[in-house]
């Protein structure tokens, strides 16, 4: 069904012009005066036909110039036409008029004129300017949500411009399908049915697969593009930053991820890395046209704390992607996380595995060694007690349970780092099949009783057995056991040292970004003498500190402006009533964070959606508790414009902004204009009515 619409409707008033032809001919009939001759009676019978015909070609002639006018009238009138179900709606019809206004990172593009998101807004006003009087308004600010400005809507033009005047870019990526589905909400729930959606954007890649999906038949969706030319621009994506535990005065390889986006254009700029706040390193990076590298920092922190660090290039057309903010903590202390396992059997006449390992890292009991340990209970742990800096050491686990497990799991899949001996029950292995595979070990069997089981050989090129000589591993390979975990389907690349039945004594399992070091036997008497041997207290902190400070486990964890953060509490929670906690950044900003518990048995603390880059604190009254980095997400960053083709456009019209944009807005609204199909047609009027004429 087509619609009709008019964009010059006062040319209408000329239709009247069409009496004229009718008038002229009334007034032009000739009156004749009958004369009747007898001699010519025969002829009249003819001539009655012949005028017949006559009067048929006049009134043709006369549809003709009456049809004309009227089709050059409405040529002057500048017809428009439009598909579907939209009819032609009167002037004074009220609609709904949806203006969805793009805020997210990539409109802070600089231009000659200002920034993308500043000429969004003049389009909006100009939308704004040519709605209807009786027309419902509603403006929607959009990034990855999308925040709806009026309830119900309103009706005042000028309140509607001071809305989209208050409106500020954020540091978010964009979802534009996910605006379109909340206009079309808003709509389908407007008392007045139908209306138009426009949705103001830069679009640029990556974007939605599909603008517009479901849209109903009386809703039209108009992309506005704020402006079409591909943008240059260099992002730094990602901070590569070791994943592990970082010493004093030790030099660590800082990684960044660098992407030029322009298709045509190399670039060359200056990259520095900023600790605290001193400059540490600058380099000077080429990168060819669509081409990413990734640049390393040699650097070395000689004081322990935690840092707040940038790394910043020169300023480019946008300039939010120009900086990366990350966190690096210089412990002066490996911090461990001893889980105890099976308690006392025997009345405390022996110790527990435990004992021997909490002995090795912390000799003294003071604290003041190499080591920070913390111990807790097999059955207590919680995402708290699992330190990412730090090393997770199990003695004799007993029932890893599902919860605990997935906790282990999650732990060391984000890069965290295990050491655990395997223990004396078989619940811990034949009841939870998926923790055994999860240590690399198709099948576990316990031998208890063995005679002078030893170790026969070790990976001396790996770290944790690389700074012993031949006579110290010797001494341990004195060390007998007489309990230990007999397993199979473990990498043979993976294993650190056998024992003289060729089963795996040590062996290493990566998994995610982290990594699990597993002994056979527990560190008890019961097991064997082990923990006796003069080597026990060094091979506990080599493994230790192997595990700690182990290199390149992938990217630094990293939060997005727009998304929720969370923030993990330390050991021994925030010591201050929960109303006292707050959330602050750099810029002054203050929020309340929410707290719950997750499904392991934690406390944690979430900020929603924090829209700024920076750096956020998490404090306790005044003390701090904890603090984490926000950057934008890269995303934002490929400025050069989508293609429209259908699959993108669904369901969506697209109009040209560059010029004349209230014009194709006008026509965009009422439709295709066909004043040409008109004027051909009365051209073709007349010409037959002149033809008919000259044969009158």
């Amino acid at each position: 069904m087509l619609g009709l619409g008019f964009l010059n409707s006062v040319f209408l008033v000329a239709l009247t012009a069409i009496a004229l032809p009718i008038i002229i001919h009334i007034l032009n009939r000739r009156r004749q005066r009958k004369v009747a001759f007898s001699s010519l009676e025969f002829i009249v019978e003819m001539s009655k036909r012949r005028m017949r015909k006559i009067n048929v070609r006049r009134w043709l002639i006369l549809l003709l110039r009456t049809l004309a006018i009227l089709l050059i009238v409405l040529a002057f009138a500048r017809p428009t036409v439009r598909g579907g179900a939209a009819l032609l709606i009167p002037a004074k019809a009220a609609r709904n008029v949806v203006i969805c206004l793009d805020v997210s990172a990539s409109m802070g593009v600089e231009r000659e004129t200002g920034t993308a998101f500043t000429a969004a807004r003049e389009l909006a006003e100009q939308v704004v300017d040519e709605a209807g009087e009786n027309d419902l308004i509603n403006v929607i600010s959009f990034s990855s949500r999308a925040d709806v400005l009026f309830d119900t809507g309103t009706r005042s033009k000028q309140t509607a411009k001071s809305a989209i005047g208050d409106l500020a870019v954020t540091n978010e990526p964009t979802a534009v399908a996910h605006a379109v589905e909340t206009a079309v909400g808003m709509v389908e729930a407007s008392e007045i049915a139908g209306g138009e959606i426009y949705i103001i954007s830069d679009f640029r890649e990556p974007a939605d697969s599909v603008l517009a999906g479901r849209v109903p038949d009386d809703v039209r969706v108009v992309l506005l593009p704020v402006y079409e030319e591909a943008v240059d621009n260099v992002s730094i994506d990602r901070v590569f930053i070791p994943r592990k535990l970082i010493r004093p005065g030790e030099v660590i390889r800082i990684g960044v991820a660098l992407t030029n986006h322009s298709r045509t254009n190399a670039v060359n700029f200056s990259l520095e890395l900023s600790v605290g706040d001193k400059r540490k390193a600058e380099r000077v990076v080429d990168l060819s046209p669509a081409s990413s590298a990734t640049v390393a920092f040699a650097v070395s922190i000689n004081d322990w704390g935690t840092y707040r660090c940038r790394v910043s290039k020169n300023r480019d057309r946008l300039a939010v992607d120009d900086d990366r903010f990350f966190l690096l903590e210089v412990s002066r202390k490996i911090p461990v996380t001893l889980i105890r396992g099976r308690r006392l059997a025997d009345g405390g006449k022996q110790a527990a595995a435990y004992f021997y390992v909490e002995k090795a890292l912390n000799p003294r009991g003071s604290g003041e060694g190499e080591f920070s340990v913390s111990t807790v209970d097999e059955e207590e742990i919680t995402t708290a007690s699992l330190l990412g800096t730090g090393v997770v050491v199990w003695t004799d686990p007993q029932q890893p349970g599902p919860r605990r497990f997935e906790l282990i799991k999650r732990y060391v899949q984000g890069g965290g780092s295990a050491l655990i001996f395997m223990g004396h029950s078989r619940k811990a292995f034949w009841r939870d099949e998926g923790f055994l595979h999860y240590l690399g070990v198709a099948k576990a069997v316990l031998k208890e009783g063995v005679e002078e089981q030893r170790f026969s050989s070790f990976e001396q090129d790996h770290p944790v057995f690389s700074l012993f000589n031949k006579e110290e591993l010797e001494l341990l390979a004195m060390s007998r056991l007489r309990s230990y975990v007999a397993v199979s389907g473990v990498a043979p690349d993976s294993v650190l040292a056998y024992l003289a039945s060729g089963d795996p004594g040590i062996w290493e399992c990566r998994r995610g970004k982290g990594r699990i070091i597993v002994v056979a036997a527990a560190p008890d008497l019961p097991s064997g003498d082990l923990p006796l041997s003069p080597m026990f207290l060094p091979l506990i902190h080599t493994t230790v500190s192997y595990l700690a400070s182990r290199e390149g486990a992938g990217f630094h964890l990293e939060n997005y402006a727009g998304t929720d953060l969370f923030f993990d509490f330390p050991p021994g929670g925030w010591g201050a009533p929960r109303s006292s906690l707050r959330v602050v950044n750099d810029s002054g900003f203050e929020g309340k964070p929410l707290l719950y518990e997750s499904p392991h048995g934690d406390t944690r603390a979430m900020l929603e959606r924090p829209r700024e880059i920076g750096f956020y604190r998490l404090l306790a009254g005044t003390a701090q508790v904890a603090r984490v980095a926000v950057n934008v997400d890269t995303r934002e960053s490929n400025l050069n414009p989508i293609v429209f083709d259908d699959k993108v456009l669904g369901s969506a019209r697209l109009v040209d902004t560059s010029v004349d944009f209230a014009e194709n807005l006008r026509r965009e609204k009422q439709g295709r204009e066909i004043y040409a199909f008109f004027l051909i047609l009365a051209v073709s009027a007349l010409i037959a009515e002149a033809l008919l004429g000259r044969k009158a």
